[in-house]
């Protein structure tokens, strides 16, 4: 063996065990974190890092659709590939290339049977979701509905992958992450109510010109643009006490502190646990297993 390839294999070897290393670490600090939480009610949950278990559900007159197959969905992750054939030393092999890709961010509800929140799935760590894999000969599927569906097999004539993840309306979900209440009011103060529709007025020069150019000249002068910041001032506060009378409402998010995961996951607790207790163990003996590895290797060729 020479020095290069002893170097390599020694390099290659510490790499893997490390990323063993870190996958046990990453899971074992998940299957505390959901451990340690106490499961709390909607009703009665505190403000901050929670552990909430429910059903999922659609916000009213807003419903989400999978961008692919076209199912109403609380979540998606889509995606679709193109089929490429190369030609290497007389040899054909397929390659899939990432053509189209998206991740739902739309804002879906949470159920405890006796009350809700809002849940944002943005950023979160996804488990237990519906997988869906079908193809076709062009580059958007013209076929939805594919849960219904059986004609989902593969043939060496399509072109196209389509996959798709799902979590559907009406599954029991787990959710870990950041519990907040909030209204409208606390998120904007009256001048930032302000700011923003001076701004939107300014984004349409046409009719910011009909409404306040008083003598017409095809310019908003200082005069005519403090009448503007007085209307816009008095409307800002219609707004801001119309807000006041809006509900609050209660919303779990990614936490700010990033050393708390945020999971919403399809299975239960106690297979989310079992799920990571079994790749932290596995994960933490292939790391064992290749640091003997190394220590024996690195002695023997050393």
């Amino acid at each position: 063996m020479t020095h290069e390839e002893y170097e390599f294999i020694l390099m290659a070897v510490i790499l893997v065990a490390l990323i063993s290393f870190y996958s046990f670490f990453k899971n074992w600090k998940r299957l505390r974190f959901i451990e340690d939480t106490p499961t709390a009610n909607l009703r009665s949950a505190h403000q901050g890092y929670v552990e909430i278990e429910g059903k999922g559900v659609l916000i009213e007159d807003k419903p989400i659709y999978a961008p692919l197959s076209n199912h109403r969905c609380l979540w998606y992750r889509s995606k679709i590939e193109c089929q490429e054939i190369l030609i290497e030393k007389g040899q054909s092999r397929i390659n899939w290339n990432v053509i189209y890709s998206s991740i739902s961010n739309h804002v879906f509800k949470l159920t405890d049977g006796s009350t809700s929140c809002f849940v944002d799935p943005d950023s979160a760590e996804i488990q237990g979701e519906d997988k869906l894999v079908w193809y076709g000969n062009t580059e958007w599927p013209n076929q939805t509905q594919i849960l219904e569906s059986q004609s989902v097999l593969h043939s060496n004539n399509n072109r196209y992958r389509y996959s798709e993840s799902l979590i559907l309306p009406g599954q029991s979900l787990y959710v870990l992450g950041q519990f907040s209440t909030s209204s409208v009011v606390s998120q904007h103060s009256i001048r930032e109510i302000m700011n923003n529709l001076i701004l939107d007025w300014k984004k349409d020069s046409q009719h910011l010109l009909k409404r306040f150019d008083a003598n017409k000249d095809g310019q908003i002068d200082q005069q005519e643009w403090e009448s503007a910041r007085q209307i816009a001032s008095a409307e800002s506060q219609q707004i801001y006490q119309q807000r006041l009378i809006e509900p609050e409402h209660n919303i779990i998010t990614k936490p700010k502190d990033k050393r708390y995961p945020f999971i919403i996951s399809a299975y239960s607790q106690a297979s989310l646990r079992q799920k990571y207790r079994r790749t932290a163990y596995l994960s933490l003996l292939i790391c064992l297993v290749l640091t003997s590895y190394i220590i024996w290797f690195a002695h023997t060729h050393g």
